[in-house]
């Protein structure tokens, strides 16, 4: 189930990359850029460069050194079969697209302040004593119990 989720949130990036790119060349950091100002948050380039290397293995995009100043920069383009693809691929972009905004308001609620407190958590579990992981867990099911009612209400409304 999980690697399904993956390789289905795989695919939605992938479109979404193809749909840029046929709107304009854009380059790596250009992607990142694009992220961040959609979503508040900027993915690594280890996010960004391997879904780019695929999509080339793959020919649905090429990429051409360009100079940007005294400095090189790699642009990508989409492909005819890149534009194919994403013809072919329609009703999955719209489903993107639909998780793309659900992704933009749960980056505005705050989901990755939530999730870089459950990193940092994660990496120091070991060093924490028992007072320690009860007030966490306390403090979880504090979190938990006002998202819970915050749900609760917004469904009968």
């Amino acid at each position: 189930m999980k690697g399904d989720i993956r390789r289905l949130i795989k695919k939605y990036i992938e479109v979404l990359i193809l749909d840029e790119l046929s709107k304009k060349e854009l380059h790596g950091y250009g992607f990142i850029e694009l992220i961040r100002e959609r979503y508040g948050f900027a993915p690594s380039p280890s996010m960004i460069y391997p879904v780019l290397k695929d999509l080339m293995r793959r020919g649905l995009i090429e990429a051409s050194e360009r100079f940007s100043g005294s400095k090189k920069v790699i642009v990508y383009r989409i492909t005819d079969e890149g534009l194919k693809f994403l013809r072919d691929n329609e009703e999955l972009l719209k489903q993107a697209r639909k998780h793309e905004e659900r992704i933009r308001r749960a980056c505005e609620a705050g989901i990755f302040e939530v999730l870089k407190v459950i990193k940092e958590l994660f990496e120091v579990i070991d060093s924490l004593g028992e007072q320690e992981l009860a007030r966490i867990r306390a403090a979880i099911e504090e979190f938990a119990k006002a998202i819970h009612g915050v749900l609760r209400s917004a469904s009968h409304e």
